[in-house]
């Protein structure tokens, strides 16, 4: 007995210590067993040390505990850098027995400190907490077979919590800060109560930018029979809270299939308007247990039906809310508001929400000698039909001591008197027939965070519509004025009839707005500066469209002196020194502004037309003209990045929207642009801004020691596809220096790495740029001529494999000069036709292409002299053409194709390996033996031509010499018989000569 008790004893010796030990021993393997299975099934970054990962039987013996501490679940993808949760301790104990024996694994605790838990829907539905890896393999076949595995969770608990769901499908937010959980519930049976309890310290809610919560402390206590076979949830005991505003459920919610089906009736559990008070903003605080209060409340309502994603329906639902002869009065303050009282009711009786009415039948009370009265009712929610009478006199400065406003001060008569009666409908532009009246007298308004006030704040205003349609409508705001620490602002509006805007405006004063930011802050932003207005217009819309600005009187002045501007989405900052413009119905001339934007300093001058239509109408065109000057334009730095003085932000760049409705002419003088890694200098030219397009006509700089112009544009009519074509001009640019700062360059001209030199080029490009506004390769076009004065390509693999293939000496040497380069870019390849180089002492020509993927395709014709490939070779050719000069020359062709990085080089036409050269050679000599033949066949011919010709030549030569012969000798005879005609005619025709006698006539 005594031994059996020793083995016993060392047995349970060995099985404790090894529950100790095996934990630690095995630690590391677990940790990356459980790594490895992370990776293969999440698609997030899980964050843990192994030395925070423990695993004990005697923490909670008997037991298994297992403990993670310090652990994060992080995003990848669109959401990296966001933690979806992270926490100081998460802890499981698991029933010994039943993970070691049992079918059904029982966990008896999880507990879960100080979780932060991020839960985040982008607008396209995506969700950061989908992060489990699909199978890519086939769908499983059913089976008829049930795993015996289920399990069993006995309770949970969650503490000092952070809990954020951000859905920006739905535009839904809501925060939980500093959050309490607890919970227990067997979910091994299928019928169970789960029975929980939540408390938030800090509750916010806001839907569709609208905050319905902001910061309400929340407290549930909730019993639910959890049916899972039917997916139905009733409500037994339960409590919420809200601040001290108290309500409960009845009914259930159940889950049968995709859809939803309520029936959940909810009622106040106090009657007491305090309770109601405790929801109101600025309430509940400290002092609110002392704040008197009388009144009686009803709070109640349901839901009761289906909800339908795929159906788009929903349940009908009502509200009703009753607050009957209430009051409420701070201790320390002497007046009290009494007369409370509400009639409310929101009500939807067959789940159509166009069907949704909410009724305010009755709302009263007196804030001291200030009665509010009125009702309103407003039926559908698509076409809105409004009934509403409310009226409202109040002294500010008697309002703030019965409702005080902490830090702020307040005084002046508001009076309020608004009826309307009627349909609004957005499509048909028709609202319900208003008579409106608002107005203050003597206002005051005093901030404890800033010390001036705003004083003598006066305005009278109304808006009338008659008719029902909106283009009926007056609005009318006269005797504007106000004084901010001794700067006087004063105005007036009037705007009627929408069809054909009728307005008469007026505004003169100074505004510093930094002081009215200071009263009336402005979120996420800084916004300083002093702005000097008196401008008066008058005018109607149809005088404007037509230009007949002589019926639009409008004049004044503006100025702006040390302005500036940041947020978030500026981070740099906007500023402006100094401003001044003038105005006629016609255009805003800018006759001075000097500014910055971070690094960049901005001078303008010029003017901008079509002002008024622009702002008043939709889909206008603002034009206008500008000179623009500045010393430096950091692009960088103004397209969302950040810079320094000497470095640009990693962060990649991003499409600019250039919008449709702008029409301007910027004449610039830039001497400095940084733009991603290249700096430009002396930019000079025109820029034009035209319907969605920028458009750059001679735009002169120089940058990376070249001279660039550029004309083209940028184009953004298709913003999904912005698109880019240029005519480039470049002169003695750098080879290796574009290498480096050019993508296209690496692309399409890798050789150029290797290449010293300069070049020129008139270049013609275009194609698509990318989300990170780099040119998508595939879709460049364009080509032009290359021009290298004088480069040597080195440290090449090419040049390497050329001597390795050819054998050949001094082929390392590889020189450009007076190179002009015809090139083609299409289908993503780069075309050259042929160029000539010399590689070492050989003549060669170059021609063929390379592509976006790297891939090279060229044909090069080497003329080698023969003694370069050998005496046999050199004996071969000298037997043909009778030259023993061995510097004879023969065409050698190779082909280069590979990549740049991993070139292959062979013999075109040859098949590759030894003796290729040779072979080459000989067939090089066969034809040179086959031109030498057709050369001697050709000079035979030649000079059989010549003799031919000659003879010829001879032939006429004798034919022309003896028809001239002929022809002088027929002259000859034809002279001379033509001398004998004349010789007989003398003597037919001569006569005796007769003597006449003088004395006869006498």
């Amino acid at each position: 007995m005594k031994k059996v008790l020793i083995i016993i004893g060392v047995i349970l010796v060995v099985i404790i210590a090894a529950a100790a030990i095996i934990p630690i021993v095995f630690k590391d393997k677990i940790k990356a067993k459980l790594d490895e299975e992370i990776a293969k099934s999440v698609n997030a970054e899980v964050n843990f040390a192994t030395e925070d990962f423990s695993l004990s039987v005697f923490r909670n013996f008997p037991n298994v505990t297992a403990i993670l501490e310090n652990f994060s679940v992080v995003g990848k993808d669109e959401f990296a850098g966001d933690t979806l949760i992270a926490a100081a301790s998460f802890r499981v104990v698991l029933n010994l027995k039943s993970v070691l024996f049992d079918d059904k694994m029982t966990i008896n605790r999880i507990e879960v400190a100080n979780p932060n838990i991020l839960v985040k829907v982008l607008e396209n539905g995506k969700a950061n907490y989908d992060i489990m890896i699909g199978e890519e393999d086939e769908p499983l076949e059913e089976t008829d077979e049930s795993t015996e595995f289920s399990l069993g969770i006995d309770s949970w608990e969650i503490t000092n919590g952070k809990l954020v769901y951000d859905d920006r499908s739905l535009k839904f937010y809501t925060a939980l800060e500093n959050f309490n959980h607890k919970g227990a519930g067997d979910f091994s049976q299928d019928i169970f109560d789960l029975d929980t309890h939540t408390d938030v310290e800090s509750l916010s809610l806001s839907y569709e930018d609208m905050a319905y919560l902001k910061d309400k402390k929340v407290v549930l206590d909730m019993v639910l029979n959890m049916n899972l076979p039917e997916m139905k949830f009733t409500f037994k005991d339960n409590t919420a809270r809200i601040n001290d505003f108290g309500f409960g459920f009845d009914g259930s919610f159940a889950m049968p299939t995709d859809d939803y089906v309520m029936d959940v009736a909810f009622a106040s559990k106090e009657n007491t308007f305090k309770s109601l008070l405790s929801l109101i903003p600025g309430f509940y605080k400290e002092g609110f247990e002392d704040v008197q209060t009388e009144g009686n409340l009803k709070f109640d309502g349901f839901v009761k039906g289906i909800y339908s994603e795929v159906k788009e329906q929903i349940p009908a639902f009502q509200l009703n809310l009753l607050v009957d002869d209430a009051m409420f009065k701070y201790p320390d303050l002497p007046t009290a508001v009494d007369n409370i009282n509400i009639d409310m009711m929101v009500d939807n009786k067959d789940g159509n929400l166009d069907n949704t009415v909410i009724d305010v039948r009755n709302f009263t009370m007196n804030m001291g000698k200030n009665p509010v009265n009125g009702k309103i009712r407003i039926e559908g929610l698509d076409k809105y039909k409004i009934a509403a009478d409310i009226q409202a006199k109040l002294d500010l400065a008697e309002l703030s001591s019965m409702y005080p406003i902490e830090g702020t001060a307040l005084r002046g008569i508001y009076n309020l008197d608004l009826k309307a009666n009627g349909v609004y409908d957005s499509i048909s532009n028709s609202i319900p027939k208003i008579q409106a009246n608002m107005g203050l007298r003597n206002g005051y308004i005093k901030s404890s965070e800033f010390p001036s006030a705003i004083e003598n704040f006066n305005f009278v205003s109304s808006v009338l519509n008659q008719s029902g349609k909106m283009a009926d409508t007056e609005i009318n705001v006269s005797d504007f004025n106000m004084l901010l620490d001794g700067e006087k602002m004063s105005g007036r509006l009037f705007v009627k009839n929408f069809n054909d805007y009728t307005w008469d405006v007026a505004l003169k004063g100074n505004i510093d707005l930094e002081k009215l930011t200071k009263i009336y802050p402005l979120e996420n932003m800084v916004l300083a500066g002093k702005l000097y207005a008196d401008i008066e217009t008058k005018g109607k819309m149809s005088d404007l469209d037509a230009e007949r600005y002589d019926q639009m009187p409008t004049s004044g002045t503006m100025s702006v002196e040390n302005f500036s501007y940041k947020s978030s989405d500026v981070p740099q900052g906007f500023n402006i020194a100094t401003a001044k413009v003038a105005f006629d119905p016609a255009k805003v001339t800018i006759n001075q502004f000097s500014g910055n934007s971070g690094r960049t300093d901005i001078n303008l001058d010029g003017y901008v037309s079509n002002y008024i239509n622009y702002i008043v109408k939709d889909n206008q065109t603002i034009r206008g003209k500008m000179n623009f000057k500045s010393k430096l334009v950091d692009l960088n730095e103004l397209m969302g990045g950040e810079t320094t003085e000497d470095t640009t932000a990693s962060e990649p760049l991003e499409v600019i929207e250039i919008p449709k409705n702008v029409d301007f002419e910027l004449v610039s003088a830039i001497g400095k642009v940084e733009y991603s890694n290249l700096t430009l200098n002396n930019v000079k030219g025109i820029i034009v801004i035209r319907d969605g397009v920028v458009a750059m006509d001679k735009l002169d700089f120089n940058t990376l020691g070249g001279q660039f112009g550029l004309t083209g544009n940028y184009n953004t009519q298709e913003i999904t596809k912005p698109t880019f074509d240029f005519d480039m001009v470049i002169q003695n640019l750098s080879i290796k220096d574009a290498y480096q700062s050019f993508n296209t360059v690496q692309a399409l001209a890798p050789i150029a790495q290797n290449v010293t030199g300069n070049f020129s080029t008139d270049f013609k490009i275009g194609g698509v740029l990318g989300k990170d506004m780099m040119p998508v390769l595939s879709t460049l076009t364009g080509g032009g001529l290359i021009k290298i004065a004088q480069a040597a390509l080195v440290d090449s693999k090419i040049i390497s494999g050329l001597t390795q293939v050819t054998k050949l000496s001094n082929t390392d040497q590889v020189a450009l000069k007076d190179v002009v380069m015809q090139t083609e870019l299409k289908e993503g390849r780069l075309f050259v036709k042929p160029f000539n180089i010399n590689l070492g002492n050989y003549k060669t020509v170059v021609s063929g292409s390379n592509g976006i993927d790297g891939s090279l395709d060229y044909d090069l014709q080497m003329n080698v002299p023969a003694g370069a490939l050998g005496s046999n070779i050199n004996n071969a050719l000298a037997s043909v053409t009778g030259n023993k000069n061995s510097s004879s020359e023969i065409k050698l062709n190779l082909n280069l194709g590979g990549t740049y990085n991993s070139p292959k080089i062979g013999l075109a036409g040859a098949n590759a390996g030894e003796g290729a050269i040779a072979k080459q050679a000989e067939e090089a000599v066969k034809e040179r033996a086959t031109e030498e033949i057709d050369k001697v066949k050709d000079d035979l011919e030649e000079k059989r031509k010549e003799a031919e010709e000659k003879a010829r030549l001879e032939i006429e030569k004798q034919k022309q010499e003896a028809e001239e012969k002929a022809r002088e000798e027929l002259e000859k005879q034809k002279n001379k018989a033509t001398d004998k005609a004349k010789d007989k005619l003398k003597d037919i025709f001569k006569k005796p000569a007769t003597k006449i006698d003088t004395t006869k006539t006498k």
